[in-house]
């Protein structure tokens, strides 16, 4: 006889939905022990609430009944006092072109205040353009309506909104921690990075927006390309989040009050200053140059761009702090990164001591976008890093490098920096340290595969509270 675990996901799926009016027996599968179970069944329970805004432009008549429909179902829910204050994720797709007039938009307008407990926001704009400011209002609106919001994710939003900070500054400042972004226009998720004053983690990702779209929607090409200006290049928003915001100039910009910041794009090497990479080496030679010091509160920095030594000698130079913990560039570009400049650059830091890395005194992980393993750079660079006190684990790019040839540095960066636990090459191996207390002679390796510990990686939303909640 066939048991509830015998059937696909699709086929529990459906019964999940027939039993969703039954709060009682959805309790009861949540209760059986299983985590498949448990995870199909959660959105269920009201704690991840899906709401999905169609509009098909051909089909007014229609569109307007399914958002009736839609209204009277998030009017009936939200009449549950019970239901609405179990809700912890609300997570908003935008189909078609978007309304913001639509009943159902209108319906959840006037309900935000309910959802007492949200702390979890995601908005979908993939499948839907054509909404001139309708899409960034609307997020602007959650922000604002959301009293317990602490973080947002934002996709494919690229309409622009010049008035949001206007707007939004006559609201108090919501408590929003955390916003990840994904090929969004900067003007056009509402000027939530200047009004956001508490934020504390910003995820900010563009790139080939031509190739984004189209690996996610139905999009042709030549609907692309009339959609968009530059369908090669979206930026990722960083200028907008380094300087004091204009329009409230007595709040600090982002970057000297966050902890964690993750710029990613897929855009090609640029040899043109109006690159975002050329911007961040400006900004930090600008901050060296006037000695504005290093960001007070910055922890963790991730940029996953395509970038040259001289941007990475300028930006390793700016972000060098005491309270950093975390440092990786994960870009490689191996026609721009120029070994040899690379040696130049470690060549420069050795003057004076080689004390150039004991500034960072927090770093515990490094990772590095070579491969860190021609004879000139293994001459002096372990050296170098050992004068970093905290330096746990050191992470390197593939390079050209082959397995076989790993294990010698391996043993040099192990043997030369005595805090280290491990030494990694991206998508190939990572070598575990084992010292032996009492035991003279070089420390042992153990070698594994290799795996991208997860702050490296894109967290949107949901991870990052999950580990913040862990950690406290």
């Amino acid at each position: 006889m066939a048991v509830l675990l015998d059937l696909s996901p699709e086929l529990i799926t459906a019964i999940l939905e027939y039993l969703a009016p039954v709060s009682e027996s959805l309790d009861n599968i949540c209760l059986v022990g299983n985590h498949n179970l448990l995870t199909l069944a959660r959105p269920y329970t009201w704690r991840e609430i899906n709401i999905t805004f169609r509009n098909d432009r051909r089909q007014d008549r229609k569109n307007q009944e399914a958002s009736q429909a839609l209204a009277d179902r998030l009017h009936g829910f939200c009449c549950d006092s019970t239901k609405v204050a179990a809700v912890r994720s609300l997570n908003i797709t935008l189909v078609g072109v978007f309304d913001n007039r639509a009943p159902a938009v209108l319906e959840l307008f006037e309900n935000y205040q309910r959802f007492v407990n949200v702390t979890h926001a995601s908005v979908c704009c993939i499948r839907s353009n054509g909404g001139l400011w309708a899409q960034p209002r609307f997020i602007t609106s959650l922000v604002e309506g959301l009293p317990s919001l602490l973080s947002l994710s934002v996709d494919g939003c690229l309409d622009s909104f010049h008035r949001g900070p206007e707007i939004m500054a006559d609201h108090p400042i919501p408590p929003l921690r955390h916003l990840a972004v994904r090929f969004c226009n900067t003007e056009g998720v509402g000027g939530i990075w200047s009004y956001c004053s508490n934020l504390q983690v910003v995820e900010m990702a563009g790139g080939r927006a031509d190739r984004f779209l189209q690996r996610n929607t139905s999009y042709t090409s030549e609907e692309i390309q009339n959609w968009l200006d530059d369908p090669s290049n979206c930026r990722t928003g960083a200028y907008d989040i380094l300087y004091k915001p204009k329009e409230t100039p007595e709040r600090s910009a982002v970057f000297d009050t966050a902890t964690t910041v993750k710029l990613v794009s897929d855009s090609e090497f640029s040899n043109y200053c109006d690159s975002e990479a050329w911007f961040l080496l400006d900004y930090f030679e600008e901050r060296e140059n006037q000695n504005f010091g290093p960001s007070p509160s910055l922890k963790e920095f991730v940029l996953d761009f395509f970038i040259s030594v001289k941007i990475f000698r300028g930006i390793l130079y700016g972000i060098r702090s005491p309270v950093i913990e975390r440092v990786a560039f994960t870009g490689f570009d191996e026609k721009h990164w120029i070994p040899a400049e690379f040696d130049e650059f470690i060549a420069e830091i050795s003057k004076d001591g080689g004390l150039f890395f004991s500034s960072f005194q927090s770093l515990t992980e490094l990772l590095l976008p070579c491969d860190g393993i021609l004879p000139e750079t293994l001459n002096l660079f372990p050296s170098l890093l050992a004068h970093a006190p905290t330096l746990r684990y050191l992470y390197f790019g593939s390079g050209g490098s082959d397995r076989g040839d790993l294990i010698p540095p391996a043993r040099k960066y192990a043997g030369a920096i005595s805090t280290l636990q491990s030494v990694s090459w991206r998508n190939k191996s990572t070598f575990h340290i084992i010292r032996d207390s009492g035991v003279l002679g070089p420390p042992r390796l153990r070698e594994t595969p290799y795996a991208a510990p997860s702050w490296q990686q894109w967290n949107g939303i949901g991870k990052w509270w999950e580990i913040q909640r862990a950690a406290t």
